[in-house]
């Protein structure tokens, strides 16, 4: 049990929040399997070039592993994790970029790697022997928040895979909550067509541009009892959903009754949600 009030511990403290914009509460994994296998278990090595070892799904036997890699975009050195997914040898790989919430910001280049998204849509690209890439930035410590200069940062991090990678540049896709949310609609709005289809979860539109946006295909998620993305910022999204829509765009905004903002940035990513974003192509 004592291992248990240790993770509460930890849990109250990433609850914890100075800057309600951009300090949301981060909940690590939430969930321990004691029948996994031993060999398939999270294994965390140093960050001189260790990796993250992620269960497989449905007992499979492969596991993916995630690379400590760092590199400098538009004069910012930026720590991220790498993941590679690759299942046959004739598909080209899809470019996935998940950009997490306030309270990952660092440079340890691990506690992005603790937000339950990244093990769901790790899971996910598993389960249906996807190709892929899948790139977990994480926000320097010096710098406020996804969106404004580090829209350039990672523009810089994506065109590193595409110039040097087999990667399908009409299947790169970008996830974020909360703060990450926030980033994706900013991603959006600056690089109209990068995308194949993008879900903010949890995030604010507020400044982007409609017609930008109305390029690509967008899934959306809200909770009402999100006290961090009030009701303002949730009849925002509202709003622009229906613009985006009227304009000829593809959007989709789905609001969870009684979901709190961690909640929402958890439990959103659920496979028909997936789905629907991995089914898109750019054009």
């Amino acid at each position: 049990m004592k291992w248990f009030f240790a993770l509460a511990l930890v849990l109250f403290a990433a609850c914890s929040s100075d800057d309600p914009a951009y300090d949301e509460p981060v909940v690590d994994v939430p969930t321990v399997d004691d029948t996994t296998p031993k060999d398939t278990t999270v294994t965390d090595s140093t960050a001189t070039g260790g990796t993250d070892s992620i269960p497989p799904v449905d007992n499979e036997e492969t596991t993916v592993t995630f690379a400590y890699k760092n590199a400098t975009f538009a004069g910012v050195t930026l720590p991220y994790r790498e993941g590679t997914f690759s299942y046959n040898a004739t598909d080209a790989s899809a470019l996935v970029l998940y950009l997490h919430g306030g309270s990952s910001r660092g440079d340890d280049n691990e506690a992005q790697m603790k937000e339950p998204g990244v093990d769901s849509i790790s899971n996910y690209l598993k389960a249906k022997h996807l190709n892929a890439i899948f790139v977990v930035p994480q926000c320097p410590s010096s710098v406020k928040a996804w969106g404004g200069s580090m829209n350039a940062v990672l523009k810089g991090l994506i065109d590193s895979y595409t110039a040097n990678a087999a990667i399908n540049v009409k299947r790169i896709y970008i996830f974020g909550g909360s703060m990450g949310g926030t980033g994706t609609w900013s991603m959006l709005s600056t690089y109209p067509g990068l995308f194949a289809a993008a879900m903010p979860v949890a995030g604010n539109p507020t400044g982007t541009i409609l017609s930008n946006l109305a390029v690509t295909p967008i899934y959306t998620v809200m909770g009402t009892a999100d006290k961090i993305m009030g009701d303002d910022v949730r009849a925002t999204v509202g709003s622009f959903v229906q613009a985006i829509n009227a304009a000829g765009g593809e959007a989709r905004m789905d609001t969870e009754e009684g979901w709190s903002h961690e909640e929402t940035c958890i439990e959103s990513y659920t496979t028909p949600r997936l789905d629907w974003v991995f089914s898109h192509t750019a054009k």
